[in-house]
């Protein structure tokens, strides 16, 4: 099971265009919401609600501890919105999950290892996809899947969704053909090859 990043709320009184004045002291409304629940008003500390997400990422999942309950709830991310759109949150949707039931969403791939292919051959390292669609229950989430760059060994290579190895109790629903990653050749090589080839081409020609 992956280590969850904890984020502290409170319970929010504050409405309508009123939240505009907890934003001004530095806090963030949000709402939590899920499958059978009332939707609960609560505010966080900004700073610190942004440097977690930025640590952990968007897409992970997040014991929510609001302040005068017991336990903490399970949330992911389901909306968050900016100040025009790519400033600072100025409000963010939490989704409490239900821990006996799979969801659906997901998550980030994290290559690891080195492709022989790049230091042997020179070659770029393409990565063509960066997250898979993934169901599992809840704490079961991991926070990355990983991608094996040693299978990288020629430029004929590739590496697809159906290699990856999911950690116990996740599925990936991506498509398995889906490309993950290859190793281009270097623009040199291609670039004396084609030149090679025209010289024989014309030494043909004059014979």
């Amino acid at each position: 099971m992956a280590t969850r990043a904890t984020l502290a709320a409170a319970p929010r009184s504050v409405l309508g265009k009123k939240v505009k004045r907890l934003r001004q002291q530095g806090l963030l409304p949000a709402n939590v919401y899920g499958r059978g629940l009332q939707s609960l008003a609560v505010q966080l500390d900004a700073r610190e609600f942004l440097r977690t997400v930025r640590a952990a990422g968007v897409r992970s999942m997040f014991e929510l501890k609001v302040e005068g309950e017991a336990q903490p709830r399970f949330v992911l991310i389901r909306a968050l919105q900016r100040e025009g759109g790519t400033g600072d949150p100025i409000h963010v949707d939490f989704y409490q999950v239900d821990l006996s039931r799979p969801i659906l969403t997901n998550v980030p791939l994290r290559v690891v290892g080195e492709a022989p292919a790049v230091r042997d051959l020179a070659g770029t390292l393409l990565v063509a996809t960066e997250t898979v669609t993934v169901r599992c229950r809840p704490l079961d989430l991991p926070e990355a899947i990983e991608v094996d760059l040693s299978k990288l060994t020629s430029f004929d290579a590739t590496i697809t969704v159906g290699d990856l190895v999911a950690p116990p109790g996740v599925e990936i629903v991506t498509d398995p053909s889906t490309l993950v990653a290859t190793v281009s050749p270097p623009r040199l090589r291609l670039r004396g090859e084609a030149a090679a080839a025209g010289a024989a081409e014309a030494e043909a020609g004059e014979e």
